[in-house]
């Protein structure tokens, strides 16, 4: 029998954030939640980063020792095919993930194996008639694509013997993935080679990857988008359904907006937005936008009786018909990812360097898209000169919000790049506490994000990430009240340890967090 203090965090849970409560549906974090058309999953699980269901460890650690690493509540670590900033989701008995540069790998959730890898190539989102035009397509990258899909599926072998040890064993390289990079590689060239233009990938994207953002599922399809520009939709067991090739394009440090996957649409930003019929890959709409920074992902609402898809800058679309809405960038340059609760849009206003001014505003749907969201209030807060300060030259964004807000008991969570908590009540926007918190992020310009993993509530507590390993697990409330302290170490070299800013995921008594190297499923065996 569930705890009951954890049912009434639930309970209250759904009351606040609004949650659809469908009868005899399990909720989200709960082993029996399995998405749907009208409840998918993707980045933050729902989008508000919330898991009541859930009841995760509080403690756990992997710490270096010797030439390997001793660890604490892991139950298994997998090695990927690939880096990724992306965050894994969970449909029923597995899970899937992006890794860098097209693939889509499907794991098993008991065991952590991996059952499938499959790439997605710009050149095999082409229409027929373009590779028809082309005979070039055919004669020179179908070759490589089967060697490739070969070489995917040797990559599974590797990677799943050593598996059973991987969470102690020291970072180790594998001969199959070189194989793969090096078919990657030859791909790459021979599609620049027929169509330099039309293959040509932005260079800074490669700074944190082309496989940025979160997979969507409705539970009956997975859909991924990749900053190449390729759309692509898998059934649960790996078989490709369609694949389309559009614009990958974001701002100047390159694009990672997760997508959407609702009412049968899949729903992509660069610098557009454009949606797919997610059956048949079809394009059924796209509006032209410039988002300035896209490190922000794509959340829906409703107005009145329709549904409304909307971009952190500030830019909507009605979903139905594909007609813009309100405007473009009435957000500004922000980068978070705003949510929604009981009829408001929590986002961040403009650049986010300092934030003097353009912090957090709480904006009022309108009753019918005719209207405008309008400004109710600005959560406000004043950072002490001694507080989080800023090297101009090596870390001018510590006060800035990368990572989304949490709304968790009418409390607004969010937390700088810096390491910098700040609380405020949701209802007026009043601060009811800040914390310079026990972290060690790095924030130097382009290199290093600091704390961009955004707040996660997992049953009754809430989880904080640096990207330097350590985790706080908070307790919800008006004051500032630290459960515990973890840290998950990883390094290729034995030396400096790997950035990491994924958002975990969880389910049941199971944390789920992607670095650059793993896949870690957090608890007891």
């Amino acid at each position: 029998m569930a705890h009951p203090h954890r049912l009434a965090v639930a309970w209250m849970l759904i009351v606040w954030l609004q949650i659809p409560a469908v009868p005899g549906e399990a909720g989200l974090g709960s082993p029996a939640y399995l998405p749907s058309p009208e409840h998918p999953v993707g980045w933050r699980g729902d989008g508000t980063g919330c898991y009541p269901a859930a009841h995760p460890p509080t403690t756990w650690s992997r710490t270096q020792s010797g030439t390997g690493y001793r660890t604490t509540n892991i139950a298994w670590a997998t090695p990927l095919p690939g880096t990724g900033v992306s965050c894994p989701i969970i449909v029923g008995t597995h899970i899937y993930l992006t890794c860098e540069p097209t693939d889509v790998v499907c794991l098993d959730k008991a065991s952590g194996r991996i059952e499938w890898i499959r790439s997605n190539l710009e050149c095999e989102g082409l229409s027929a008639d373009e590779r028809k035009a082309e005979p070039a397509f055919v004669e020179r990258l179908d070759p490589l694509l089967a060697e490739l899909a070969k070489a995917n599926a040797a990559v599974v072998e590797a990677l799943n013997a050593a598996q059973p040890t991987a969470a102690t064993d020291a970072y180790r390289t594998f001969k199959a993935i070189e194989r793969k990079r090096e078919l990657e590689k030859q791909i790459q060239t021979q599609q620049l080679s027929i169509d330099k233009k039309r293959f040509d990938r932005y260079w800074a994207q490669a700074v944190f990857g082309f496989a940025g953002q979160t997979a969507v599922s409705d539970g009956k399809r997975v859909c991924a988008f990749f900053t190449t520009g390729v759309s692509v939709c898998y059934d649960l067991a790996g078989r490709r359904l369609w694949i389309a090739r559009g614009g990958g394009n974001g701002s100047e440090h390159g694009n990672f907006a997760s997508p959407l996957l609702f009412a049968n649409q899949f729903v992509v930003w660069a610098n557009e937005m454009r949606s797919y019929d997610a059956e048949k890959g079809t394009l059924l709409w796209s509006n032209p936008a410039k988002g300035n920074n896209t490190y922000g992902s794509l959340f829906r609402f409703q107005v009145g009786g329709d549904w409304v898809a909307a971009f952190q800058c500030g830019y909507f679309t009605r979903l139905r018909d594909g007609k813009a809405i309100w405007g473009d960038n009435i957000f500004g340059d922000s980068v978070s990812t705003p949510i929604v609760a009981n009829g408001v849009i929590f986002a961040s206003v403009g650049y986010p360097r300092n934030n003097d001014g353009l912090g957090m505003h709480a904006f009022k749907i309108p009753a019918a898209i005719e209207a405008k969201p309008s400004s109710l209030y600005q959560l406000k807060v004043d950072w002490s000169a001694d507080e989080i300060p800023i090297d101009p030259k090596r870390s001018p964004f510590d006060r800035g919000y990368v990572a989304s807000p949490l709304l968790v008991d009418g409390l607004l969570y969010q937390i700088t790049q810096g390491g910098g908590l700040t609380v405020h009540d949701a209802n007026t926007g009043e601060l009811v506490y800040r914390k310079v918190l026990p972290l060690k992020p790095k924030t130097e310009y382009w290199g290093w994000a600091g704390v961009s993993a955004s707040p996660t509530l997992a049953g009754a507590a809430i989880y904080l990430m640096d990207n330097q390993g350590t985790t706080i697990v908070l307790k919800p409330g008006r004051e500032y009240h630290a459960l515990h302290v973890n840290l998950l170490e990883e390094t290729r070299d034995g030396k400096g340890q790997e950035q990491s800013v994924s958002t975990p995921i969880f389910e049941g008594t199971r944390m789920y967090y992607r670095t650059p190297n793993y896949l870690y499923s957090i608890g007891e065996h």
